[in-house]
This record gives C-alpha cells, structure tokens and sequence, in this order.
C-alpha cells in the first residue's frame, strides 16, 4: 500500500496523467477542447486551485496550478471524472480513458521550477513535432498571464438542467 499524498498549503504542483495504453482520445477537436476547457474552469472554480498553465496533448495533459486550501486532489479527481465521462459520451465508448498509473503530482519548490514546468508545457505541442509556434496548437492551451475565457457547457454529457453550470470562466 503506498502513503497518502501530502499536499502544502498555497503551494505550486506540476500535474501530469496519461490516457490508457497512449491512445489518442484527446485529440485537437472542437468537442474535446469545450470538455477540457470547461472541466478545467469548474475545477478550478469549485475547489479554488489557480491554474496557471495546461496544455492538452491527444493522449495526456499537463498543468501548472497553485493551491491555496489543500484541495488540489479534489481539483484533478474532478477534472479526469469529468473529462473522462463527456470524452467517452463524444465517442461512444465506456471504457477507462484515464492510465491505471496514478495522477503525477510534483511540488514546484522555487520560481525557477514554476517557469520551467511553464516553458515545459507551452513547448510540449513543438518539442513533440506537432506545431512550429505554440499559439499554432489546436488543442487547449493557457499560459499567458491574465488570460482568460468563459466557456458554455458542452452539449454533450452534460444536462442543460443538470447541476453544473451554463458557462465557466477559466482565468
């Protein structure tokens, strides 16, 4: 049995998972970015974690994300539930889109890991062959300083008189 996590108040996490077996249910599409971006942003909005920088590549994402009450487990437990079940509604299918590896979750302890793990994720879709300049990557991707977006629930999995709400803004 492995130790629980331990999460530090006001501390800053590099999140990283994987889709099973590296399959490429997350890719660029138009569905895929409202489900990601929308999960993100009510995430974020539910639990209080500031995201700083996420990229979504076509089989894993990564985030930079300041947690100032310890509920970073409840931040990416809420994301990969829902992101998982609207992805498999897109494509009709039901199976685990998440790895069975566990979420990686590292402490950012300077500036200078913040900024690393920043340039890490804003050049993971040009390091990867995919785009020349990062602002060219289809999927979702946040990194600019007060940047901002209010997204529109998807019109997939989600009720429209369901609990979650009609738009979320992620900042």
């Amino acid at each position: 049995m492995t130790l629980p996590r331990r999460f530090i108040k006001e501390s800053t996490y590099f999140i990283s998972r994987r889709i099973t077996q590296r399959q490429l249910w997350l890719k660029p599409t138009k569905k895929t970015n409202e489900i990601f971006l929308y999960c993100i942003a009510c995430a974020a909005l539910r639990t209080g974690v500031q995201v700083h920088a996420f990229c979504v590549m076509s089989n894993h994402w990564h985030a930079v994300v300041t947690d100032p009450d310890t509920r970073i487990a409840s931040f990416y437990e809420f994301v990969h539930k829902y992101v998982s079940k609207a992805v498999n509604a897109s494509y009709g299918r039901w199976e685990n889109l998440w790895s069975s590896e566990k979420t990686s979750v590292i402490l950012l302890e300077s500036e200078e890991d913040v900024l690393d793990k920043i340039r890490y994720i804003v050049c993971n879709p040009v390091e990867a062959g995919l785009v020349a300049n990062p602002d060219n990557w289809p999927g979702s991707l946040m990194y600019k300083p007060g940047q901002s977006k209010i997204v529109n629930r998807p019109e997939i999995y989600f009720k429209d008189d369901g609990v979650m709400p009609k738009t979320a803004t992620l900042t």
